[in-house]
């Protein structure tokens, strides 16, 4: 990673539908990140953008393409890529991982923002257990962002929170995307009179370890918040990953003023019990807003995770192991001239 890092240098990139809700809801927030941008197939997709870069990749089929299809129609946008990206020197790429759009093209981006010099962290929004037809492109792409990506944190739309049954599916994704944000805010939160922020550098230095990243949150008001609210935090990442493989962490509590010194001091010894690493690397950030009632807010950033429960996403790979490259192999699967080509019913 680079050393000292100022906010002017710093890009955050929505591509797709959730990537750009997650980006746009992140840019009125009080960020280290000033400049953001998105990227879409779809322009109704834009609809929710906040203020910043646009791009449009139009399909010139009518078919639903696939991820390598959607690398394909990217290829003469590439220098309007690279222009999203110049000058950063971090830039972060989200996207939710299964559909075409995201799995698609959040590797291209984040491929040409390394290339440009960056230091590029893909933040990858997995699918819902119930998703099961998203798993095999959210597999590849999640494998794929972590070869291109200085760093990758995943965010796993089941464990960030427990929704009721009665939920429609939009407001599955509303809730997902809204916790999303509030854990990647708190991260990235600015130095003021009401926080203790946690700092870009130290953000980077856990996601920059080996293997993958995760990030999630939760909240609580018992009386013993502090506690039920990092076993909340923490617990959906034991179904995802090895607990003990976790060698970084950050956690930041959010809430009202009476957040004390002894509960940030609870929470940075539990963690390390909770992943059964007595020496985890543990930052830690404090919070404190107006409106928050009793209600505790804890976000985790845990790192280190090689092996996940997402590598069986991709049947093939586990078959071929290393030998796997199919997904390289159909880089772009769009070969040129093929939108002018007329239906066969013509």
């Amino acid at each position: 990673m680079s050393g000292s890092i100022s906010s002017s240098e710093v890009v955050a990139i929505g591509i797709g539908s959730a990537g750009i809700r997650i980006v746009s809801a992140l840019s009125r927030e009080t960020t280290l990140v000033n400049r953001f941008a998105y990227v879409t197939c779809d322009a109704a997709d834009l609809e929710s953008a906040g203020d910043g870069d646009q791009l449009v990749i139009e399909s010139p089929l009518a078919q639903k393409p696939s991820p390598s299809m959607v690398r394909g129609f990217a290829l003469p946008h590439h220098d309007e890529m690279r222009r999203l990206v110049r000058d950063a020197k971090v830039v972060f790429v989200v996207a939710g991982l299964g559909r075409a759009t995201g799995s698609g093209l959040a590797p291209v981006v984040a491929g040409l923002a390394r290339e440009a010099g960056a230091d590029a962290v893909s933040i990858a929004v997995m699918p819902f257990d119930f998703e099961e037809r998203l798993r095999f492109y959210a597999g590849l792409a999640l494998k794929r962002l972590r070869s291109v990506s200085n760093g990758v944190v995943v965010v796993d739309n089941g464990s960030l929170f427990n929704v009721g049954s009665e939920a429609t599916l939009k407001e599955l994704y509303e809730v997902a995307n809204k916790e999303a944000v509030k854990a990647l805010g708190s991260l990235l939160a600015r130095q003021s009179q009401d926080s203790i922020p946690v700092g870009l550098n130290k953000v980077l230095g856990t996601v920059a370890q080996q293997g993958y990243s995760f990030l999630t949150s939760a909240s609580s008001g018992s009386v013993d918040k502090t506690e039920e609210a990092l076993s909340r935090a923490i617990i959906g990442i034991g179904k995802k990953a090895q607990m003990k493989d976790a060698s970084h962490a950050v956690v930041v509590l959010t809430g009202d003023a009476s957040i004390s010194a002894s509960e940030t001091a609870t929470a940075v010894r539990r963690l390390g019990s909770m992943f059964g690493n007595p020496n985890l690397d543990v930052e830690y950030a404090v919070s404190y807003r107006s409106g928050a009632g009793s209600q505790l807010q804890v976000s985790v950033l845990a790192s280190g995770f090689t092996q996940t429960k997402y590598d069986t996403y991709d049947p093939i790979d586990s078959i071929l192991g290393a030998k796997n490259n199919i997904d390289d192999s159909l880089e772009c699967a769009l070969v040129e001239g093929l939108g002018q080509i007329a239906p066969c019913d013509q």
